[in-house]
């Protein structure tokens, strides 16, 4: 199971406090241990138990205390054990028995009130002895300590000293542990974050940020990845509409200027009197009467694509049939053909079915279909146009038998400006708005439009609507 930041911080602050004090812990229970077997310790320890001995001996032997080879029989292994001397007095003082040999009768004068009496060389015990509830003397112990306390104390705080020294020690080491842990967890994804956000600054989208963990920084740094991928291909696709309107402009500027100059030369020769005779007048016109059209058909287009641009083209969708409807728009552009030289066959009865549509614009589709197919049809060319049904659509197809379509442009020509092979294009005119105005109108209906076409055998153009 992956563990987020939050959770890997938590873990290594909780095993930054618990960790060096276990640690301190553990450490002293090792000193402790070992001290607890140091000879010299040991011994130290010993001395109340030896103490408590004496005494116990003392006061189970006092009876024969005069007899003193026996008596000192009895204590000498005890206090040889701690290296010092015991002495016995009675209430007066005199003594009784001394561990270091016979002084029977002598006063001690070092006898003082205290129960206890520490020098640095010297320590002495002294306990009252009694029988059947009276006292009868005192018990002094000697002990030559020879500074042993003091090592004692030197070891014990060498091996604490040592203890805390490699607390604080794991201490330090805990925090550069987690530390780094830390810093790859969150510095590092936040250091690409950093150099990628001075890179868009810089308008250089060209850099991957290599941070992939699956926790909230990888996923914020993978966000920022897709945000950057489409920032580029946003930029890269603003780049080439940019420059697609460029070339466009020049290319609708030059189609503009075209059938303008054609109608000026034409308007000038006719006020030069130039048409000497009504047919050569009426062809004129005719001239005048196709660029007007033309510009016309151009202008109109435009319209059409800054209503596309802007949001507003919009359609006025009503139910109808779709025969009818079919009838009165070849009804229509019927009459735009009749004097052009290819034949126009139309596969009646169109299907009789109940579609929501913009008439007007589903006309405008069909008419600039049937005006490419025109304009790319061979003379005497064939366009055929036919309407079926099919799993809740209404398909309207049609097709020419012209040159054709590249296999290389077929999948573009209906986006914006897209005019196929540039010399083709500019021997047949266009301006590469139509059939992506075509595209908009019916994905606005709820259908889709394509194109099937092969090179010398013609192309087949079909669009769908759905069925109400």
């Amino acid at each position: 199971m992956k563990l987020g930041i939050r959770t890997k911080l938590i873990i290594a602050f909780v095993l930054v406090i618990i960790g060096p004090i276990a640690n301190t812990f553990i450490m002293m229970a090792i000193a402790i241990a070992k001290l607890n077997h140091d000879p010299e310790i040991v011994k130290f320890n010993s001395l109340n138990k030896n103490f408590q001995r004496v005494i116990s001996s003392v006061e189970e032997n006092f009876n024969i205390i005069d007899d003193y080879e026996t008596f000192d029989g009895i204590l000498r292994p005890i206090v040889e054990e701690f290296d010092g001397s015991v002495r016995v007095v009675d209430t007066e003082g005199d003594v009784l028995y001394d561990s270091r040999g016979p002084k029977d009768g002598i006063m001690d004068e070092s006898l003082g009130p205290e129960t206890g009496i520490f020098s640095l060389t010297r320590y002495s015990y002294t306990t009252k002895i009694e029988r059947k509830g009276e006292i009868v003397g005192k018990i002094i112990i000697d002990y030559d300590i020879n500074l042993m306390p003091a090592q004692i104390a030197r070891k014990v705080s060498y091996h604490f000293r040592i203890s805390y020294i490699l607390g604080l020690g794991s201490i330090v080491l805990f925090i550069s542990l987690f530390s780094r842990i830390i810093s790859r967890s969150v510095l590092v994804p936040l250091d690409e974050l950093n150099r990628a956000t001075e890179s868009i600054a810089k308008g250089d989208l060209d850099f991957v940020i290599k941070y992939k963990r699956n926790n909230e920084l990888g996923r914020l740094c993978q966000a920022f990845e897709t945000m950057r991928d489409k920032l580029k291909a946003s930029i890269e696709e603003q780049l080439a509409s940019e420059r697609q309107r460029k070339e466009m402009i020049g290319v609708i500027s030059h189609d503009l200027r075209t059938p303008i100059s054609s109608i000026k030369g034409y308007v000038e020769a006719l006020q030069d009197g130039m048409a000497r005779d009504e047919k050569q007048f009426q062809r004129y016109l005719k001239v005048i009467q196709d660029k007007t059209d033309r510009l016309d058909a151009l202008i109109d287009d435009l319209f059409l694509y800054s209503q596309m641009e802007l949001g507003n083209l919009k359609m006025n969708l009503e139910l109808t049939d779709s025969r009818a409807m079919l009838e009165d728009i070849m009804n229509s552009v019927s009459m735009d053909l009749e004097n052009k030289t290819m034949e126009i066959v139309v596969k009646r009865p169109f299907p009789s079915v109940r579609v929501r549509a913009d008439i007007k614009r589903i006309a405008q589709v069909v008419d600039n279909i049937l005006q490419n197919a025109v304009k790319y049809a061979e003379n005497d060319g064939v366009i055929e146009v036919m309407a079926t049904v099919d799993d809740g659509y209404l398909a309207i197809s049609i097709s020419d038998n012209g040159i054709g379509i590249a296999k290389e442009d077929l999948p573009h020509i209906f986006e914006l400006f897209y005019r196929g092979e540039k010399s083709r294009s500019r021997h047949y005119g266009g301006t590469g708005l139509g059939l992506a105005i075509c595209k908009n109108i019916v994905e606005q209906h709820g259908g889709k439009i394509w194109a099937e076409s092969h090179l010398g055998e013609g192309t087949t153009i079909s669009f769908t609507l759905p069925v109400v």
